[in-house]
């Protein structure tokens, strides 16, 4: 059996109706958090509660006093439990606008999700073969103040996502408006040439990744140059290594683009790194 927390009581996940949702079904009218958990412990909440709670204030969705991140934090501590999750997990939370109406809703009071499911892997780890990748050029997404979030309508995404199966590649990159990369279906994207890392900066339109600023912060710490910078297509044939983070994945580093072969040196010590951040984050948990 499955349980969900649902707008803060856990319960079934096939008692929720279509109904109950109404608005993030028919509308998109919401947001979402994924959230990685490690020896039963969610990482990097207090990063991606930031993200949710600015996301809702853009969305304007209006947040009762009592709906804090520690109110959350412990709802997904008790799910966690509930579902038996003994290591990995992956959890996803979910805020929408309640009520009904049609595009103009009747209320902006805030309804929420959270689900949970178990992942074999318990820690970060790196792919073993390198990913293939191209670009997709049949949708772009254009830079606006909701591009940083993961918001419910996400149909640029799929479409994506169905065009690197349909081609064969793990997976494809996302243009903005101007025609540079930006991010991949389910990743920001870095770019290494001669030891110095590069990144779209978040006014190009991508995803303001939890695990974007968690890598930044690790080559930094590790005597890495990084730099946010336009990432035009052929930027990628003059990179060394081309990585794809995640908070679910981790980092994963591109094998093939186009003709070209890339190394994956670099992504093996930022995952290394990151593992030892995960040990040092879960240290500070125990002590606080």
């Amino acid at each position: 059996m499955s349980f969900v927390c649902f707008n803060g009581e856990i319960i079934n996940k096939d008692e929720i109706s279509i109904d109950d949702i109404n608005r993030c079904f028919n509308f998109g009218d919401g947001l979402f958090e994924t959230i990685r958990i490690a020896d039963t412990k969610p990482l990097f909440l207090d990063a991606h509660f930031k993200r949710f709670f600015k996301g809702l204030a853009q969305l304007k969705i209006d947040v009762p006093e009592d709906f804090t991140p520690d109110f959350l934090e412990q709802k997904i501590v008790e799910l966690i439990t509930c579902n038996q999750i003994s290591a990995g997990g992956r959890l996803k939370l979910v805020g929408f606008r309640k009520g009904s109406g049609a595009y103009r809703p009747e209320t902006n009071s805030i309804g929420f999700l959270i689900e949970v499911f178990p992942l074999e892997n318990n820690h970060y780890s790196t792919n073993k073969k390198g990913l293939s990748i191209s670009l997709f050029n049949d949708l772009y997404k254009t830079p606006n103040k909701l591009s940083i979030f993961k918001t419910s309508n996400a149909i640029t995404y799929v479409l994506a996502s169905i065009y690197a199966k349909e081609k064969n590649f793990d997976d494809v990159l996302i243009l903005n408006d101007k025609g540079n990369v930006i991010e991949s279906t389910n990743s920001n994207i870095f770019i290494s040439s001669n030891g110095v890392l590069y990144t779209p900066p978040l006014s190009e339109g991508c995803v303001a990744g939890v695990m974007r600023m968690k890598l930044i912060n690790l080559a930094i710490a590790n005597g890495m140059l990084v730099y946010e910078n336009k990432m035009p297509p052929q930027h990628l044939m003059a990179a060394d290594e081309i990585l794809l983070t995640n908070t679910i994945q981790g980092i994963r580093w591109i094998g093939k683009y186009t003709e070209k072969r890339y190394f994956n040196s670099l992504a093996k010590k930022l995952t290394d790194a990151l593992n030892d951040e995960v040990i040092n984050y879960q240290k500070d948990l125990m002590e606080s």
